[in-house]
């Protein structure tokens, strides 16, 4: 904000401040703007120091200056404070309105204090705040899973439409990547399963039945749950943090811009990939966790090893199903959490975050929801 703007050129006058002993007037003159008062502060003291200490009074006049910006203000509101220091007050009356407006723009001081914190909800407003929360997440679930559907079911009768690149390319994210990791953890826990059944077993003598035990536990609920576990830990949050990330960057709307569904390009591969890749990696977790479990019981137990393939033979396939029909249901929902977290991302680096860590929790707990659901359907299947 300016004062009095004119054509002053590069050779303005600078700022000058004379004491007018007769008048009792501090006269300012020249440009009081930022590139000619830096001299006048710079000897500010030796300019006011012709001022008798005795004097009650001090105006300022203000009639010849020619330009003045918040700079040439500053520069008053120090001469002021320089003069009160002194015990003599500085009139500021004779100011223009605009040299006025100034001083009240530089002395404005903002409101630093925090912001009021917002009144609190009462008991039953948090219950229908939390109400509404829920049934606006599901809505908003049920018309994404139902977009995905209705764009997946043309896409699988017209199986050439699909982008098979990018659906190789996410099941060696989701799937050959993941080997190594579920290979070691579900070993262990195998051997975990197998030493600690074995030592109450041993007490009772019945360390041949380790291998039967280890069996249904390994295929029906260890290896599928474990695995679908991992996978929502590091592939759920990859397709949110990159999904969100895309809704950042605002790559999602550029795909809308050119006529491309970010359903078929973004979403439907990650789910097939998973949906494929999971089943594969529950297949090699029951192998490691047998394995482990039954390297356990010939070593530390001495199960001699072809009874306990023997007794592991022995076991029905309806064990080996019940685990691999888990598999794909708990592919589609962590992938369908894990897009739909991150297309939920609205526009900062915060939100990537949020939605990734709700990815996982969601996932893991509706993996184990999923899963009890299947041991009571189960149960009353008599499977």
């Amino acid at each position: 904000m300016q004062h009095k703007p004119s054509a002053a050129d590069d050779a303005a006058t600078p700022a000058r401040l004379n004491w007018q002993a007769a008048s009792g007037a501090l006269q300012a003159s020249g440009d009081w703007s930022a590139r000619s008062c830096g001299e006048l502060a710079e000897r500010l003291a030796k300019a006011l120091a012709s001022i008798p200490a005795g004097q009650e009074g001090v105006r300022l006049d203000s009639q010849q200056i020619t330009h003045m910006d918040t700079a040439g203000a500053l520069l008053i509101l120090q001469i002021r404070d320089a003069l009160q220091a002194r015990n003599i007050t500085l009139d500021l009356s004779a100011l223009q309105t605009g040299q006025t407006e100034l001083l009240e723009l530089v002395q404005r001081i903002g409101d630093l204090s925090p912001p009021a914190e917002p009144p609190g909800l009462n008991p039953l407003e948090s219950i229908g705040k939390s109400a509404l929360d829920i049934l606006s997440n599901a809505y908003d679930t049920m018309v994404f899973i139902g977009e995905v559907v209705t764009r997946t079911i043309p896409l699988l009768i017209q199986p050439w439409r699909l982008r098979w690149g990018a659906i190789i390319n996410e099941i060696q994210a989701a799937g050959t990547r993941s080997i190594p990791i579920v290979a070691l953890l579900t070993f262990l826990i195998g051997v975990v399963i197998a030493y600690q059944s074995g030592i109450t077993m041993q007490q009772y003598g019945a360390t041949v039945f380790l291998p039967d035990m280890i069996g249904i536990i390994t295929l029906r609920e260890m290896a599928p749950l474990i695995t679908a576990i991992v996978v929502a830990g590091r592939t759920g949050s990859s397709y949110a943090a990159a999904i969100g990330t895309m809704k950042v960057t605002q790559e999602v709307d550029a795909l809308r811009s050119l006529a491309i569904s970010p359903i078929e390009m973004l979403i439907i591969p990650r789910v097939l990939a998973l949906s494929i890749a999971l089943p594969l990696l529950t297949v090699m977790a029951m192998a490691t966790g047998l394995y482990g479990g039954i390297l356990v019981a010939n070593q530390i137990f001495g199960l001699d090893m072809s009874v306990a393939l023997q007794r592991l033979g022995a076991l029905t396939h309806s064990h080996f199903w019940v685990g691999m029909i888990k598999a794909p249901i708990f592919a589609l929902a962590i992938a369908m959490i894990g897009c739909h977290e991150g297309m939920k991302v609205r526009g900062s680096a915060a939100d990537v975050g949020r939605s990734t860590t709700a990815s996982v929790v969601q996932a893991i707990f509706w993996v184990i929801v999923i899963d009890a659901v299947f041991a009571v359907l189960f149960s009353k299947l008599s499977l």
